[in-house]
Protein backbone atom coordinates (compact mmCIF):
# COMPACT_ATOMS: atom_id res chain seq x y z
CA UNK A 1 0.00 0.00 0.00
CA UNK A 2 1.62 3.18 -1.18
CA UNK A 3 2.54 5.87 1.79
CA UNK A 4 -0.38 8.40 2.62
CA UNK A 5 0.72 12.02 2.11
CA UNK A 6 -0.98 15.36 3.40
CA UNK A 7 -2.95 15.64 0.92
CA UNK A 8 -4.66 12.20 0.05
CA UNK A 9 -5.23 11.95 3.99
CA UNK A 10 -6.91 15.05 4.33
CA UNK A 11 -8.89 14.05 1.46
CA UNK A 12 -9.92 10.41 3.45
CA UNK A 13 -10.60 11.99 6.60
CA UNK A 14 -12.78 14.63 5.10
CA UNK A 15 -15.11 12.25 2.86
CA UNK A 16 -14.90 9.87 6.04
CA UNK A 17 -16.13 12.77 8.37
CA UNK A 18 -18.39 14.22 6.11
CA UNK A 19 -20.40 10.44 5.57
CA UNK A 20 -20.23 10.76 9.45
CA UNK A 21 -22.13 14.13 9.03
CA UNK A 22 -19.94 16.30 11.09
CA UNK A 23 -19.59 19.69 10.38
CA UNK A 24 -16.87 21.81 8.97
CA UNK A 25 -15.51 18.03 7.94
CA UNK A 26 -12.19 19.52 6.16
CA UNK A 27 -11.31 22.38 8.08
CA UNK A 28 -12.03 19.67 11.19
CA UNK A 29 -9.12 17.42 9.34
CA UNK A 30 -6.91 20.04 8.41
CA UNK A 31 -6.34 21.60 12.14
CA UNK A 32 -6.26 17.53 13.69
CA UNK A 33 -3.22 16.51 10.71
CA UNK A 34 -1.95 19.94 11.89
CA UNK A 35 -2.26 19.22 15.31
CA UNK A 36 -0.62 15.56 15.04
CA UNK A 37 2.14 16.51 12.41
CA UNK A 38 3.13 19.45 15.02
CA UNK A 39 2.55 21.80 12.49
CA UNK A 40 0.24 25.18 11.99
CA UNK A 41 -2.70 24.88 9.61
CA UNK A 42 -1.65 27.13 6.90
CA UNK A 43 1.85 25.25 6.84
CA UNK A 44 -0.36 21.60 5.27
CA UNK A 45 -1.00 23.87 2.35
CA UNK A 46 2.99 24.26 1.74
CA UNK A 47 3.13 20.19 2.32
CA UNK A 48 0.81 18.52 0.61
CA UNK A 49 3.29 15.78 -0.96
CA UNK A 50 5.19 15.44 2.63
CA UNK A 51 4.42 10.98 3.79
CA UNK A 52 3.06 11.00 6.69
CA UNK A 53 4.84 8.34 9.15
CA UNK A 54 3.25 5.55 10.81
CA UNK A 55 4.20 7.22 14.05
CA UNK A 56 2.50 10.65 12.97
CA UNK A 57 -0.67 8.18 11.73
CA UNK A 58 -0.59 6.62 15.24
CA UNK A 59 -1.00 10.25 17.32
CA UNK A 60 -3.52 11.28 14.39
CA UNK A 61 -6.16 8.69 14.55
CA UNK A 62 -7.24 9.24 17.76
CA UNK A 63 -7.47 12.88 17.37
CA UNK A 64 -10.04 11.87 14.49
CA UNK A 65 -12.06 9.57 16.49
CA UNK A 66 -12.67 12.12 19.01
CA UNK A 67 -14.32 14.53 16.40
CA UNK A 68 -16.34 11.68 15.50
CA UNK A 69 -17.43 11.71 18.78
CA UNK A 70 -18.73 15.31 18.21
CA UNK A 71 -15.82 16.51 20.64
CA UNK A 72 -14.71 19.96 19.29
CA UNK A 73 -11.69 20.47 17.71
CA UNK A 74 -10.92 23.34 19.89
CA UNK A 75 -10.79 20.86 22.87
CA UNK A 76 -8.59 18.38 20.84
CA UNK A 77 -5.72 20.65 20.11
CA UNK A 78 -6.32 22.59 23.30
CA UNK A 79 -6.44 25.95 21.28
CA UNK A 80 -7.70 27.99 19.08
CA UNK A 81 -7.28 31.64 17.56
CA UNK A 82 -9.38 34.58 18.03
CA UNK A 83 -8.39 38.01 16.89
CA UNK A 84 -5.21 37.07 15.34
CA UNK A 85 -3.99 35.96 18.40
CA UNK A 86 -3.92 32.08 20.04
CA UNK A 87 -5.74 31.03 22.80
CA UNK A 88 -5.81 28.43 24.87
CA UNK A 89 -9.16 26.49 25.79
CA UNK A 90 -10.67 23.45 28.44
CA UNK A 91 -13.90 21.99 28.82
CA UNK A 92 -14.52 24.60 31.73
CA UNK A 93 -14.49 27.64 29.66
CA UNK A 94 -16.64 28.95 26.27
CA UNK A 95 -14.92 28.43 22.82
CA UNK A 96 -14.57 31.95 21.03
CA UNK A 97 -17.32 32.49 18.54
CA UNK A 98 -16.12 34.88 15.98
CA UNK A 99 -19.60 36.71 16.72
CA UNK A 100 -17.78 38.25 20.00
CA UNK A 101 -14.88 39.93 17.93
CA UNK A 102 -17.49 42.32 16.94
CA UNK A 103 -17.67 43.26 20.60
CA UNK A 104 -14.00 43.46 20.64
CA UNK A 105 -13.97 45.77 17.48
CA UNK A 106 -16.83 48.19 18.82
CA UNK A 107 -15.33 49.04 22.39
CA UNK A 108 -11.44 49.36 20.31
CA UNK A 109 -13.10 52.02 17.67
CA UNK A 110 -14.88 53.71 20.36
CA UNK A 111 -11.92 53.67 22.93
CA UNK A 112 -8.42 54.05 21.02
CA UNK A 113 -8.69 57.88 20.90
CA UNK A 114 -10.09 58.19 23.72
CA UNK A 115 -8.25 55.37 26.59
CA UNK A 116 -5.72 57.16 28.57
CA UNK A 117 -3.38 55.65 31.11
CA UNK A 118 -5.18 53.75 33.48
CA UNK A 119 -8.81 53.20 31.81
CA UNK A 120 -10.81 50.50 33.86
CA UNK A 121 -12.72 47.92 32.30
CA UNK A 122 -14.62 45.58 33.95
CA UNK A 123 -15.17 42.17 32.18
CA UNK A 124 -18.18 40.25 33.59
CA UNK A 125 -17.68 36.63 32.83
CA UNK A 126 -14.52 36.32 31.76
CA UNK A 127 -14.47 32.47 30.74
CA UNK A 128 -11.17 32.12 29.09
CA UNK A 129 -10.42 35.43 29.17
CA UNK A 130 -10.51 36.08 25.86
CA UNK A 131 -12.22 39.79 25.99
CA UNK A 132 -10.15 41.05 28.53
CA UNK A 133 -7.20 39.82 26.56
CA UNK A 134 -7.82 41.07 23.55
CA UNK A 135 -8.78 44.40 24.73
CA UNK A 136 -5.50 44.68 26.31
CA UNK A 137 -3.71 44.15 23.34
CA UNK A 138 -5.44 46.50 21.16
CA UNK A 139 -5.41 49.26 23.75
CA UNK A 140 -2.30 49.25 25.92
CA UNK A 141 -2.93 52.30 28.32
CA UNK A 142 -6.22 50.28 29.62
CA UNK A 143 -6.24 47.80 32.50
CA UNK A 144 -8.79 45.31 33.23
CA UNK A 145 -10.30 43.66 36.13
CA UNK A 146 -12.07 40.14 35.30
CA UNK A 147 -14.77 38.55 37.31
CA UNK A 148 -15.82 34.82 36.99
CA UNK A 149 -17.28 32.24 39.22
CA UNK A 150 -15.52 29.56 37.98
CA UNK A 151 -11.91 29.31 39.28
CA UNK A 152 -10.95 26.62 36.84
CA UNK A 153 -12.47 29.09 34.31
CA UNK A 154 -9.94 31.94 35.61
CA UNK A 155 -6.86 29.51 35.36
CA UNK A 156 -7.55 29.22 31.67
CA UNK A 157 -8.13 33.36 31.54
CA UNK A 158 -4.18 34.06 33.58
CA UNK A 159 -2.42 31.44 31.26
CA UNK A 160 -3.82 33.28 28.50
CA UNK A 161 -3.05 36.27 29.50
CA UNK A 162 0.90 35.04 30.50
CA UNK A 163 0.22 33.47 27.02
CA UNK A 164 -0.40 37.06 25.59
CA UNK A 165 2.13 39.08 27.55
CA UNK A 166 -0.42 40.95 29.32
CA UNK A 167 -0.53 39.83 32.85
CA UNK A 168 0.29 43.02 34.04
CA UNK A 169 -2.55 44.46 32.98
CA UNK A 170 -5.35 42.02 34.23
CA UNK A 171 -6.45 41.00 37.47
CA UNK A 172 -8.68 37.93 37.42
CA UNK A 173 -10.96 37.93 40.57
CA UNK A 174 -13.46 35.26 41.35
CA UNK A 175 -16.76 36.65 41.98
CA UNK A 176 -20.62 35.56 41.60
CA UNK A 177 -21.29 38.61 39.70
CA UNK A 178 -25.44 37.82 40.59
CA UNK A 179 -25.21 37.71 44.46
CA UNK A 180 -22.30 40.30 44.52
CA UNK A 181 -21.15 44.09 43.56
CA UNK A 182 -17.51 44.18 41.94
CA UNK A 183 -15.42 46.20 44.82
CA UNK A 184 -13.21 48.52 42.18
CA UNK A 185 -16.12 50.40 40.27
CA UNK A 186 -16.88 52.35 39.10
CA UNK A 187 -15.04 51.28 35.78
CA UNK A 188 -14.86 53.58 32.30
CA UNK A 189 -15.95 50.47 30.50
CA UNK A 190 -18.24 47.76 31.35
CA UNK A 191 -18.14 44.80 28.90
CA UNK A 192 -19.40 41.19 29.13
CA UNK A 193 -20.25 38.32 26.73
CA UNK A 194 -22.60 36.44 29.39
CA UNK A 195 -24.63 33.25 29.24
CA UNK A 196 -27.54 33.86 27.14
CA UNK A 197 -29.25 30.97 25.67
CA UNK A 198 -32.88 30.51 26.96
CA UNK A 199 -32.93 27.15 29.21
CA UNK A 200 -35.44 25.90 26.85
CA UNK A 201 -33.22 26.39 23.79
CA UNK A 202 -30.32 24.29 25.49
CA UNK A 203 -31.91 20.72 23.86
CA UNK A 204 -31.55 22.55 20.74
CA UNK A 205 -28.04 23.01 20.11
CA UNK A 206 -25.09 21.13 18.45
CA UNK A 207 -23.88 18.39 20.09
CA UNK A 208 -20.48 20.04 20.55
CA UNK A 209 -22.13 22.67 22.30
CA UNK A 210 -24.53 21.13 24.65
CA UNK A 211 -22.38 18.09 25.87
CA UNK A 212 -18.92 19.79 25.63
CA UNK A 213 -19.28 23.25 26.73
CA UNK A 214 -20.07 23.89 30.33
CA UNK A 215 -23.91 24.86 30.62
CA UNK A 216 -22.62 27.96 33.07
CA UNK A 217 -21.26 29.96 30.36
CA UNK A 218 -23.99 29.13 27.58
CA UNK A 219 -27.32 29.76 29.63
CA UNK A 220 -28.63 31.36 33.17
CA UNK A 221 -31.30 28.40 33.38
CA UNK A 222 -33.57 30.86 32.63
CA UNK A 223 -35.09 32.95 30.35
CA UNK A 224 -31.65 34.28 29.14
CA UNK A 225 -32.02 37.78 30.48
CA UNK A 226 -30.56 37.45 33.95
CA UNK A 227 -27.53 39.00 33.80
CA UNK A 228 -28.76 41.52 31.54
CA UNK A 229 -31.15 42.33 34.37
CA UNK A 230 -28.04 42.60 36.88
CA UNK A 231 -26.03 44.52 35.06
CA UNK A 232 -29.00 47.04 34.12
CA UNK A 233 -29.76 47.26 38.07
CA UNK A 234 -26.10 48.00 39.11
CA UNK A 235 -25.39 50.28 36.18
CA UNK A 236 -25.51 53.78 38.54
CA UNK A 237 -22.30 51.66 40.83
CA UNK A 238 -20.64 50.22 37.50
CA UNK A 239 -20.35 52.86 35.34
CA UNK A 240 -18.60 56.51 35.36
CA UNK A 241 -20.54 59.40 33.72
CA UNK A 242 -20.30 58.71 30.05
CA UNK A 243 -18.59 55.47 30.64
CA UNK A 244 -19.17 52.46 27.74
CA UNK A 245 -21.50 49.28 28.16
CA UNK A 246 -20.53 46.67 25.16
CA UNK A 247 -22.40 43.18 25.75
CA UNK A 248 -23.50 40.49 23.70
CA UNK A 249 -26.41 39.09 22.84
CA UNK A 250 -28.10 36.20 21.78
CA UNK A 251 -30.90 35.57 18.82
CA UNK A 252 -34.07 37.96 19.19
CA UNK A 253 -33.06 39.62 22.69
CA UNK A 254 -32.21 42.93 21.74
CA UNK A 255 -35.49 44.50 22.11
CA UNK A 256 -35.57 43.06 25.80
CA UNK A 257 -32.50 43.97 26.56
CA UNK A 258 -32.60 47.44 24.90
CA UNK A 259 -35.42 48.16 26.97
CA UNK A 260 -33.73 47.06 30.40
CA UNK A 261 -30.75 49.16 29.71
CA UNK A 262 -33.20 52.10 28.65
CA UNK A 263 -34.85 51.36 31.86
CA UNK A 264 -31.36 51.91 33.67
CA UNK A 265 -30.95 55.43 31.58
CA UNK A 266 -28.59 54.04 29.39
CA UNK A 267 -27.88 56.33 26.64
CA UNK A 268 -27.08 56.76 22.83
CA UNK A 269 -28.12 52.96 22.73
CA UNK A 270 -26.28 51.52 19.80
CA UNK A 271 -27.07 47.97 18.21
CA UNK A 272 -24.37 46.33 15.88
CA UNK A 273 -24.97 42.98 13.84
CA UNK A 274 -23.21 40.25 13.21
CA UNK A 275 -21.58 38.50 9.91
CA UNK A 276 -24.83 36.72 9.63
CA UNK A 277 -26.89 39.98 10.29
CA UNK A 278 -28.08 38.92 13.60
CA UNK A 279 -28.31 41.61 16.25
CA UNK A 280 -25.46 40.48 18.34
CA UNK A 281 -24.06 43.81 19.96
CA UNK A 282 -25.38 46.46 22.19
CA UNK A 283 -23.92 49.49 23.27
CA UNK A 284 -24.57 52.86 25.53
CA UNK A 285 -23.28 55.46 27.57
CA UNK A 286 -23.87 55.93 31.11
CA UNK A 287 -26.17 59.27 32.04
Amino acid sequence: MPQETVLSLLKKTTAFLVEKGIDEAKRSAEYLLAHALGQKRLQLYLRFDQPVSDEELERYRPLVRRRLRREPVQHIIGGTEFYGLEFGVSPEVLIPRPETEHLIEAVVDRCRASARAGTHILDIGTGSGVIAVTLARQLPEIRVTAIDNSDAALSVAADNARLNAVDDRIVFSRLDFLAAEPGTGPYDIVVSNPPYIPADDMATLQPEVRDFEPSSALTDHADGLTFYRRIALLLPSLLVRQGLLAVEIGYGQAADVVALFESAHLREIEIIRDYSGIERIILGRAS
